[in-house]
C-alpha cells in the first residue's frame, strides 16, 4: 500500500491526490504540519481567514498495532495565539488514515456551505453537513456513525467551534466510538468553522503492507514488552494520568482556586489518582481503571468514570482536566469534575482554556469557587451562543482583558496547564520558550523540586523535553511511552524506518535530528508572525508568592533568551 497525501481545495471543491515517498512518510505527524504551513505562508495570514491552512498529519507508524504509536496532529496557525499550531490527540483518526493509505490530508480555501468531508479508498466526497449542525457531540457523533456505517473513524467540531468560539478543538473518538479525544489546544475548532467543514469520515481500510514485515513485527513486540516492563508505564496503566494530581499536591505545584494556592488538601489529594481509581473500583459497572485510547496500546492510561449506578458519565478523566475545571476551580468532588468534563466534551471544548477562563471568571467575582450551578449556566451559555456565552468562548486571555483582571493563567494567550510554574519550573521554562504557548505537552520537566537546579539546567532540561517530544509528536508516537521511547530511540528509528520503507540505518541521532527540525521550523514561523522566541509568564506570578512554599517565580524572560541558541550546538 502507497501512501498518499490529499490537498482540499474547499473553494473550488477539488481534490488533489500525490504518492508520498519514504522520507516523506517519515516525517510525519508536528514535523509535517509546520513544514506544509510554511510552505503555504501560513505565518501571513488572518488565522480564520481562508487562507489558513489546516494540516492533519499522522507518523509512520499509523494503521499498525504498533503501541501508542497512532496519534494525529492538527496544524494551523492559531487564533488564540496567533502564532504557530500542533495539536494532537490519541484516538482512532490517526489509526483509520494510516489504514487508508493516507500519510495526511491539507485543507485550503473554504466552502460556499457546510461541509462533511467523507474520505474513502476511491476518494473524497463532500456531503452536506446542515443534519449535524448544533449538535452536541455525543449527539454528532452518533448520528455521523449511523450515517456512515463504513465509517472507521471520525473527526468533527462542536457547537462552540461552529460561531468561532476559540475554547474549542477538534473531536476524536476514542476505541469505544466515543467523542471523548479532541485535539483540544490553540482554538484548531474555529479555523475549521471558517472552513465549513463540520465534520471529516474516514471510511475502513486495510492494515498497510509494513505490518507484516517480519522484522517490523519483532520490533513491534520488543517495544510492547519493554512498556510493559517500565514501572512508569505501570504507573500509567494503574492509576492515569490522575496519578500526576497526587505527585504535585504533595509537591504544592496544583492550580488552585486560579493558581492562587498550590495544594488543594493536606494530605491525599481527592481529586487524584489514587481517590480516583477507588471510585471507579468501588462502583464497578461500566467503570475501568485502564483503557486504550486508540489500537494497539498497550499503556492503556485511559479510564472510564462511572456514576454511582455504574453507568459511564465520561471517558477520560485526566489530570489535566481535574487541575483545571476541578482543583481551579475550587471542586474537590470527583464526580462534579466528571460531569463537567462530560459538558466540555459535548461542547467540543479544550477542558484546559474552559478551566483557566472559568477560574478568571469566579476570581473577578461573577462566580462563586465551587459553585456546579455557575458552570452549568456558563456551558449553557457557550452551547446557546448568546452574548455572554460568547465572551467566555474566546478564552482566558480575552475574557480577563475585557474584565480587566490582573490574575490571568496564560503566556501568549493560551491557557497555562496543570502545573504551576512557581514550583514546577521545568515546565514553566517550556511554558515560555516552546513556540506553540503555555503547553506541558511540548516538554514537560514536572518532578524537580524548586530551586533544585540552576536556570541553566533548567533551560538544558526543558530544551532535551521539548526535542524529545516533538519528535515524538513527528512520529505519531504518545509522550507517556517516552520512559521506553526516549532510552531505546535506536530501535524505534530502525522500526520506524521499516515502516515508512526507508531502506537505510536509522539511529538515536536521527530520532534527535527529527525534533531539532520540527522546533527549527516552528521558530521561523513564529519570527515570521512577528512573535518573540521568549514570552513572560504573568505578571501575577512574579510577585505573588504561591502557598504552601510561598514561592514567586525566578525564570525572568531576560535570563532565558538565548534559549534557543542550544539549536545551534
Amino acid at each position: 500500500m502507497k501512501r498518499r497525501w490529499l490537498t482540499i481545495d474547499l473553494t473550488a471543491g477539488q481534490v488533489e491526490v500525490r504518492a508520498v515517498g519514504p522520507r516523506e512518510a517519515l516525517r510525519g505527524g508536528r514535523w509535517r504540519t509546520v513544514r506544509e504551513l510554511l510552505d503555504r505562508g501560513a505565518p501571513g495570514v488572518d488565522p480564520l481567514g481562508a487562507d489558513n491552512p489546516i494540516v492533519v498529519a499522522v507518523g509512520p507508524f499509523a494503521g499498525s498495532s504498533y503501541s501508542n504509536a497512532n496519534r494525529v496532529s492538527v496544524g494551523t496557525k492559531s487564533p488564540l495565539t496567533g502564532t504557530v499550531k500542533e495539536t494532537n490527540s490519541g484516538g482512532t483518526l490517526g489509526y483509520a488514515l494510516g489504514q487508508l493509505g493516507l500519510a495526511g490530508f491539507t485543507l485550503l480555501g473554504a466552502a460556499r456551505d457546510w461541509v462533511v468531508l467523507v474520505l474513502g479508498p476511491d476518494g473524497v466526497r463532500f456531503e452536506d453537513a446542515a443534519p449535524y449542525l448544533g449538535l452536541g457531540s455525543y449527539a454528532a457523533a452518533e448520528r455521523l456513525w449511523n450515517d456512515h456505517p463504513k465509517a472507521a473513524s471520525l473527526g468533527f467540531v462542536g457547537p462552540v467551534a461552529e460561531y468561532g468560539g476559540l475554547l474549542s478543538g477538534f473531536v476524536i473518538p476514542d476505541a469505544d466510538g466515543q467523542p471523548g479525544r479532541l485535539a483540544a489546544r490553540g482554538g484548531v475548532g474555529p479555523v475549521f468553522a471558517a472552513k465549513r467543514v463540520k465534520a471529516v469520515v474516514v471510511e475502513k481500510g486495510a492494515a498497510p503492507d509494513f505490518v507484516g514485515d517480519a522484522a517490523f513485527k519483532q520490533a513491534m513486540r520488543a517495544y510492547a514488552k519493554a512498556l510493559l516492563a517500565s514501572d512508569g508505564v505501570k504507573r500509567y496503566t494503574t492509576v492515569g494520568t490522575a496519578g500526576m494530581g497526587d505527585f504535585q499536591n504533595m509537591m504544592g505545584g496544583l492550580p488552585v482556586r486560579n493558581f492562587s494556592r498550590g495544594r488543594l488538601a493536606e494530605g491525599e489529594n481527592p481529586l487524584g489518582g489514587e481517590a480516583l481509581r477507588r471510585l471507579i473500583l468501588q462502583r464497578d459497572g461500566e467503570g475501568a481503571t485502564a483503557h486504550a485510547c486508540m489500537p494497539g496500546c498497550v499503556i492503556r492510561c485511559s479510564n472510564k468514570v462511572p456514576d454511582a449506578q455504574g453507568r459511564v458519565v465520561v471517558s477520560p478523566l485526566e489530570y489535566e482536566t481535574l487541575g483545571l475545571v476541578g482543583s481551579n476551580l475550587g471542586f474537590d468532588d470527583l464526580d462534579a469534575v466528571a460531569h463537567i468534563n462530560r459538558l466540555a466534551n459535548d461542547l467540543g471544548v479544550d477542558t484546559i482554556e474552559l478551566g483557566a477562563t472559568l477560574g478568571v471568571a469566579m476570581d473577578a467575582g461573577l462566580g462563586a469557587w465551587g459553585s456546579l450551578d455557575f458552570v452549568e449556566r456558563v456551558v449553557e451559555a457557550l452551547r446557546t451562543g448568546s452574548e455572554e456565552g460568547r465572551r467566555y468562548a474566546q478564552g482566558a486571555a480575552r475574557l480577563g482583558r475585557a474584565l480587566g483582571h490582573g490574575r490571568v493563567p496564560v503566556v501568549r494567550d493560551q491557557g497555562i496547564s496543570a502545573y504551576d510554574p512557581r514550583v514546577v519550573e521545568g515546565t514553566g521554562v517550556t511554558y515560555m520558550t516552546t513556540p506553540q504557548g503555555a503547553d506541558h505537552t511540548a516538554g514537560n520537566v514536572a518532578r524537580l523540586n524548586p530551586g533544585e537546579k540552576s536556570l541553566e539546567e533548567l533551560m538544558d532540561l526543558s530544551f532535551a523535553a521539548q526535542v524529545d517530544a516533538a519528535a515524538s509528536d513527528a512520529l505519531g508516537l504518545c509522550i507517556f511511552g517516552g520512559s521506553v521511547t526516549y532510552a531505546q530511540k535506536d530501535a524505534v528509528m530502525e522500526a520506524a524506518a521499516r515502516a515508512a520503507g526507508l531502506d537505510e540505518p536509522l539511529t538515536a541521532a536521527d530520532f534527535d535530528r527529527l525534533g531539532r527540525e520540527v522546533l527549527a521550523m516552528e521558530l521561523e514561523f513564529n519570527r515570521a508572525a512577528g512573535h518573540p522566541e521568549v514570552a513572560p509568564l504573568p505578571r501575577f506570578m512574579y510577585e505573588e508568592p504561591l502557598p504552601p512554599r510561598h514561592l514567586t517565580s525566578r525564570l525572568d524572560p531576560a535570563a532565558l533568551a538565548g534559549f534557543w541558541k542550544r539549536l545551534e550546538r
